[in-house]
């Protein structure tokens, strides 16, 4: 058994604290196995139970190891890899006899607070990795030193990870990136970012419109445009099955432009979150395809692989539509039969001779003097949606007045297309950028006139505050988080915070995880450094070295600043304990050493003489010889000050 029982508790204290972060992601027998070893062990430690034998930990760990790929299966991959680490942490427990074992646990730790990376990269989470690291560290120096209390070796473990920090920045700046995920790691069950799918039909935008979920966040060199012209892209839907658009023509590539932009030509910085899709947001129209994403010919970008992590990309758009060929008959095309009275409305049109500009106009004008509510809440349609839309119900989000109006134009022979995407954004004055929810959710159509496509949102006749206040005022009371009851002092004060904690995100999110191996390779070419060279390679190599001499002459300097004050302390402890027995006529000779002293007191007080004794020695230990404990010789004066002679 471990002879120091306490130590043993702080070591599985520490082990908790790194274990923690993995209980949500691991099966639950994982977390009632661990528990359990941990609470033998210390039964063993306390109680006195026996240690298992080894035939049955080699049993344990058999069988864990079955367990883990009977879950798991062929696929050992990340969940498999930290489930397995897990199941080892706790059966390392069992079997600790020694301060060996203990360091062994200590150092499992770490691996196991790295691990948290796999899952999260978050702020707080990278908060809460330092304090576990700063934890397993304090438990490690706890484990070596002759300190009885936890609090000031858990400050010696932050002053070290402290006088790590500068080192780390060093290597983060300086040290060459990996390309691609975390070594390698690649899991399509990554949590993302609900958003839209494929295909367009009643109430599919609706729903999201409930939803506080950031979609992407941006950032504006210059001014932010105004807000009713904010419409990112990210869609275009041909095809219409009476219920539903969906995209089934095909696509082709379109020329990606990275000069010669026009003076209306907006650049950005578009930080998107993981919606496990390919499609990328962007403000119409995007002009400039970054590396790892292509432009389509309906100008929407989509990346090489799917979005399954927070990516950052730097856009152009250019709001200017461009001259295009006549479409063909796929994009007037409908479902042969439904919505009659639909159809009859746009053969009136037809008929009589509406150019297609006539047309849209047409139709705006039935959306605004009709009677037409927007809504989140238009109730359920069976068939021929689009019949009951126009001439029932007549309420409906936008959605429904999309689809409604790209219907009547493609009945009437009119090329038309529907987009989804987002409208709007909210702008965070502690950060300046743009925060788009998924409570931006909007579609629109396209309609090709005069050679062009060209932009209708039939949502800017019927609810034009839609697109300058958001959907905030569309939301019913009570529903959601978007108008929460209470006091309006308290929620602008829950906004304030809100704004600034996403301000802080954003910014871990720029500059450390969206620091890429394109963004790092930039620095250095700012720096003059092009590591492809000899003489670029041996420039960085001169950066990393002179930074890392500077970073242990700093380290070094901090730590004889430490020591010094130590032995300062000591200094001012002894000076209190001489001080006392001057006042008892015992006052120390200006050219009286320490033992000398020692002996003195002792012949002339023999009472006092042990007790003077052991506070010598011990300032002596410390003062000439570097060695002894700062805390058991602080004791000790207390311990003699405090007496009364």
């Amino acid at each position: 058994m471990i002879h120091d029982k306490r130590r043993f508790s702080i070591t599985l204290l520490a082990l908790a604290l790194a274990f923690a972060p993995h209980l949500p992601h691991v099966p639950i027998f994982v977390g009632i196995f661990v528990c359990a070893a941990w609470g033998y062990a210390l039964g063993m430690q306390y109680r006195g139970w026996p240690v298992p034998p080894r035939w049955l930990r080699v049993v344990l760990a058999l069988g864990c190891l079955a367990l883990v790929l009977f879950t798991y299966g062929r696929s050992f991959g990340r969940d498999a890899g930290v489930a397995l680490l897990s199941l080892m942490l706790g059966l390392k427990a069992v079997e600790s006899k020694s301060v060996r074992d203990m360091l062994a646990l200590l150092f499992l730790a770490y691996f196991v607070v790295v691990t948290n990376v796999l899952y999260s990269q978050t702020l707080v989470m990278s908060a809460y990795m330092f304090f576990s690291v700063m934890a397993v560290t304090a438990a490690l120096v706890h484990l070596h030193s002759g300190e009885s209390r936890l609090l000031p070796d858990l400050r010696r473990g932050g002053l070290l990870l402290v006088q790590a920090l500068p080192l780390a920045l060093l290597l983060f700046v300086f040290f060459p990136r990996l390309q691609g995920a975390l070594w390698g790691v690649h899991d399509q069950r990554d949590e993302g970012v609900s958003g839209f799918s494929e295909t367009l039909e009643p109430g599919s935008v609706a729903n999201l419109s409930l939803s506080r979920e950031v979609a992407f966040r941006v950032d504006f060199p210059g001014p932010i445009p105004d807000r009713d012209s904010l419409y990112w892209r990210g869609l275009v839907l041909d095809s219409f099955d009476g219920l539903t658009w969906f995209r089934d023509l095909p696509v082709e590539l379109a020329q990606s432009r990275s000069e010669n932009f026009s003076q209306q030509a907006v650049p950005y910085t578009l930080t998107l979150e993981p919606h496990n899709k390919e499609w990328i947001f962007a403000l119409d129209l995007p002009v400039f395809a970054p590396r790892g994403t292509v432009l389509r010919s309906d100008r929407t970008l989509a990346g090489m692989r799917m979005v399954s992590s927070r990516s950052r990309f730097e856009l152009v758009s250019d709001p200017a539509p461009e001259q295009t060929p006549l479409p063909g008959p796929a994009w007037i095309a409908l479902p042969e039969d439904g919505n009659p009275r639909s159809r009859d409305l746009a053969r009136q049109w037809k008929d009589s001779g509406l150019s297609p500009a006539e047309m849209v106009a047409a139709a705006l004008e039935l959306f605004r003097e009709g009677g037409f509510v927007y809504t989140l809440r238009p109730g359920a349609m069976a068939a021929d949606i689009v019949d009951q839309f126009l001439f029932a119900t007549r309420q409906g989000y936008c959605e429904h007045y999309s689809s409604a109006m790209a219907f009547l134009l493609r009945a009437a022979g009119v090329p038309v297309r529907v987009v989804v995407g987002y409208q709007g954004g909210e702008e965070n004055p502690m950060g300046g950028y743009l925060i788009v929810r998924q409570s931006d959710a909007h579609a629109w159509v396209e309609v090709w006139v005069d050679g062009r496509w060209q932009r209708v949102d039939p949502t800017s006749v019927v609810a034009p505050q839609r697109l300058v206040t958001g959907v905030e005022s569309f939301v019913p009371q009570g529903q959601g988080v978007l108008l929460p009851e209470g006091i309006r002092a308290l929620r602008q004060v829950g906004r304030f915070f809100q704004l600034g904690w996403d301000a802080a995100n954003n910014s871990w999110n720029q500059w450390v995880l969206g620091f890429s191996h394109e963004r790092q390779r930039g620095l250095w070419e700012r720096l003059g450094i092009d590591p492809t060279t000899i003489a670029g390679a041996g420039k960085l190599a001169a950066f990393l070295a002179a930074g890392l001499c500077l970073t242990l002459g700093v380290a070094f300097a901090v730590m004889l600043r430490s020591r010094q004050g130590e032995r300062d302390q000591v200094a001012l402890l002894y000076g209190r304990f001489c001080r006392k027995l001057a006042a008892i006529g015992l006052a120390r000779k200006p050219a009286e050493g320490p033992h000398d002293y020692a002996g003195r007191i002792g012949r002339q007080r023999p009472d006092l003489g042990q007790a003077a004794r052991d506070v010598i020695d011990a300032y002596v230990a410390l003062r000439y010889r570097g060695s002894g404990d700062p805390a058991a010789f602080k004791r000790l004066i207390e311990e003699f000050t405090g007496r009364t002679f």
